[in-house]
């Protein structure tokens, strides 16, 4: 078994907690530190550098300014605050109008939501449907959320009114260390779904099962094909592809689905790979293009299918085929890359652009200095690859390297923070204003509420910001400078001597300041 590292260093959001595939195989992650979730596939590139671009000693740092964070190029099911959990709808047992919809726990907000997911590009966005689910107690934690092979929703709740580790102590009493629930939510009027004994069946039955209108069927099926024996598994597949023809209903995906099969047992069929590389779906199209990718070692003509791909009139499908030419070990694998660059573009196309091209660099890098490219002529490949190699990361300086590891999970990756929960550092007058005042918060904390850019923080069950006295007076000065000039308009500085002022001047202080005593 093998393992690809994709987004190092925390390049799509920290925490991942959640993965699902559509029925196309697209994919989507959710992160648990953040309110967002991302569509995968842009960074799913072989060969990338598992620590991210801006330390080649710590992998859980990521960097906002570094070109290859994702945070920025498509977040996916934005709402408030942070959610875990993610899950597809598919079955005949919940309404029609909640079919493709992302399933998400909001385990911060107490509340489980619907995002329903809409084209954009070459990838994808997401729109809030009202919440599914709803509690007037904060101690309503949903932290997974599934839907179950009778097609009800099912939502883990860890009913605990204290969460975090920093925020609050573990001896906190308040912690509830005995209760969490499982809730069951099903539709009216939809009848429960009856599976089939799918432990029961060989493969031949199992393929059959690839039919199915739900996807828990789908996908416990894939999951024991997956495991059964090699041999059985192929002659099976082949026998099943040997009946589909082009009038079989859903013929394409079926396609899909069987192609699915060989991947999982490590099997090339060109022949079925070449009817699935020009399906008339663009989405079983752009799938292919990731087939290619995976079977590129087998395939005597990868670069050409690929070369094919990326010409496409699809957005998405010339985007699987740039991730795709970083699975192919040659340097001629970059010209698939930079063939994408005189179609049509978007943030997806271009993130993906680069880091494949970053991630071949071993590849080319040595061809293109011996002009073995053949970049058809075109200045702007060949200028992209002399640039990408003129610039290389940057690296963070010490005040967001902190930022990342300390504010980051509270305040979020623009300083936007959590509304009603967290007050934003960008734009903030407590940011550009005094910085004793600020350091006195990071030095022992803040409780109680707290009035920014004209809105309420805080109150009696809010969780305090913990005290960071632990940093040095470097440390803090590093990180108040960084906060200062990325979100408040380029104040001004903070030194090492000024923290170790007010260090010396508030040492005997072991509470945490609230808003009215910092104004004093």
């Amino acid at each position: 078994m093998q393992l690809e590292g994709f987004f190092g260093g925390g390049m799509a959001g920290a925490n991942c907690w959640g993965v699902a595939f559509d029925d196309f195989g697209q994919v989507f992650h959710k992160s648990g530190d953040r309110p967002e979730g991302y569509w995968t596939v842009p960074g799913m590139v072989r060969g990338a550098n598992p620590l991210g671009s801006g330390s080649t000693t710590s992998a859980d740092i990521s960097y906002a300014n570094s070109p290859e964070q994702y945070h920025s190029v498509g977040p996916l099911f934005q709402t408030s605050p942070k959610t875990t959990a993610l899950e597809i709808i598919g079955t005949r047992a919940l309404p029609d109008d909640i079919q493709g919809c992302a399933l998400i726990g909001g385990y911060f907000g107490a509340v489980v939501e619907l995002p329903r997911f809409a084209g954009a590009g070459s990838g994808f966005r997401t729109t809030q449907l009202p919440k599914l689910m709803k509690s007037s107690t904060s101690a309503f934690r949903p932290v997974d959320v599934s839907v179950g092979p009778d097609g009800a929703i099912y939502v883990a709740d860890w009913f605990n009114p204290i969460i975090g580790h920093y925020q609050a102590s573990y001896a906190d009493p308040r912690r509830d260390k005995t209760h969490g629930r499982i809730w069951r939510i099903t539709a009216k009027g939809h009848a429960p779904i009856k599976q089939p004994n799918l432990a029961a069946m060989k493969p031949a039955e199992l393929l059959e099962q690839r039919r199915s209108p739900e996807r828990w069927t789908r996908y416990q099926a894939k999951r024991l094909l997956f495991d059964a024996p090699t041999s059985e598994v192929l002659k099976a597949a082949d026998n099943w592809i040997a009946k589909l023809v082009p009038t079989t209903p859903d013929y394409e995906r079926l396609l899909l689905e069987a192609i699915g099969v060989f991947e999982a047992h490590e099997t090339a069929r060109p022949e079925l790979l070449g009817k699935v590389l020009t399906a008339k779906d663009t989405r079983v199209r752009a799938y292919a293009a990731r087939v290619v990718g995976a079977w590129a070692e087998q395939l005597p003509d990868a670069l050409k299918l690929l070369h094919n791909c990326v010409r496409d009139e699809n957005a998405r499908v010339r985007l699987e085929a740039v991730v795709a030419a970083s699975y192919v070990s040659k340097a001629e694998a970059v010209q698939v890359v930079l063939a994408a660059l005189d179609m049509k573009r978007d943030p997806f196309l271009d993130y993906a652009i680069r880091q494949s091209a970053r991630a071949l660099q071993p590849r080319w890098a040595s061809a293109l200095a011996a002009n073995q490219l053949n970049f058809g002529g075109s200045v702007a490949q060949a200028d992209y690859l002399n640039k990408l190699l003129g610039t290389p990361p940057a690296a963070p300086s010490p005040g967001e390297a902190i930022y990342e590891m300390a504010c980051l999970p509270c305040h979020q990756p623009e300083g936007k923070g959590l509304p009603g929960v967290y007050p934003p550092l960008a734009g903030s007058e407590w940011v550009h204003g005094d910085p004793a005042r600020l350091i006195r918060i990071v030095l022992h904390g803040l409780t109680g509420t707290i009035i920014v850019s004209g809105q309420t923080f805080g109150g009696p069950d809010a969780v305090p910001m913990p005290s960071l006295s632990g940093l040095t007076d470097k440390q803090i000065a590093d990180v108040l400078t960084f906060v200062r000039t990325e979100f408040g308009a380029k104040t001004s500085a903070v030194s090492a001597d000024e923290v170790k002022k007010v260090r010396a001047t508030t040492a005997n202080r072991a509470e945490p300041w609230t808003a009215e005593q910092l104004k004093r």
